[in-house]
């Protein structure tokens, strides 16, 4: 009886792990496609557009340690993500953030992580506390070198969210969905 039992659980936990298998390649998610990322960062190169709406308002956008501002916008550690083996997709979380700052108000862009996907990628971030898609990414290449990745020139605009939050923030209506605020470039070091 014991040994019947026992095979019982064998084959309970092994149709378990089948089931998570199929539900992971449902999901085009099968953890053999996807590559740690062991270390890199992502640059936010700012567009000059947007400082046409920022100047007349009197805000900048200053980084949020360990975010760091570098020549022609801002550069934030990556902490952590999966990139797939083909490089068609990825998850970077990375470290720091950004924040657009007046006399009177603020908007605080924290816990930022990059979506990468080939029809719908996005940068994703709490927005004074409020998690939300705040930039549509578009476009941009990668190129790959032993464990090193790039991807540059990936355009970004603001999305509706992001937009009506600094519009209210701010007492403006400038602020638009698809207002340029720049490109990404990211570099990173895969885990292989």
């Amino acid at each position: 009886m014991e040994v019947l039992a026992r095979g019982g659980r064998w084959r309970a936990l092994a149709a378990i792990a089948l089931l998570a298998t199929i539900a992971l390649v449902a999901a085009g998610a099968s953890p053999a496609e996807a590559v740690p990322i062991k270390r890199g960062h992502t640059k936010l190169i700012l567009s000059q557009s947007i400082f046409n709406h920022l100047d007349p308002l009197g805000v900048g956008i200053l980084p949020i340690a360990p975010a760091k501002a570098v020549s022609g916008g801002e550069q934030f550690p990556i902490t952590g993500g999966r990139v797939s083996r083909d490089a068609s997709s990825a998850r970077i979380n990375h470290g720091g953030g950004i924040k657009f700052a007046g006399d009177n108000a603020k908007v605080r862009v924290t816990r930022v992580k990059v979506h990468l996907d080939t029809d719908n990628s996005k940068l994703i971030a709490s927005v004074d506390g409020r998690r939300m898609s705040f930039l549509s990414l578009e476009g941009g290449h990668h190129t790959s070198s032993g464990r090193n990745l790039t991807f540059r020139r990936i355009h970004a605009s603001l999305t509706r969210k992001a937009a009506n939050a600094l519009n209210q923030a701010f007492a403006t209506n400038v602020f638009q969905k698809g207002t340029r605020l720049g490109k990404l470039r990211i570099d990173m070091t895969l885990v292989r």
